[in-house]
């Protein structure tokens, strides 16, 4: 499993105070896995990618976090027309047995 790599890497910052950044998650996550992953077109939605999702059987996926997409998509519309869209445009759209995985947290850290 490839997550002690991915947390290690997965932000940057120091005891400074200042919030920490991620890095390039997308080179991050195709330089710790062995195929290549399928990420969302568009770039804004990166900072939603919670890790990579993997079941017996299948080939390992890229995971976004479904809230973190809605939050971003209301950037530009109302919260009703950001679900909306996401359910029509981007969960219901399946490219291949490498389409993109989205969960829905339940829990908080």
């Amino acid at each position: 499993m490839h997550s002690d790599s991915l947390n290690n890497n997965q932000i940057t910052g120091g005891s400074s105070g200042e919030p920490a950044e991620r890095l390039n998650i997308r080179e991050d996550l195709a330089g710790d896995w062995d195929t290549e992953l399928l990420f969302l077109s568009e770039e804004e939605f990166d900072e939603a990618i919670i890790g990579v999702a993997e079941r017996i059987g299948d080939e390992p996926v890229v995971a976004y976090d479904t809230t973190k997409i809605v939050e971003i998509l209301s950037r530009s519309m109302s919260v009703d027309e950001a679900y909306e869209f996401f359910e029509f445009n981007i969960l219901g759209a399946y490219v291949g047995h490498k389409t993109p995985m989205f969960i829905t947290t339940v829990f908080k850290q």
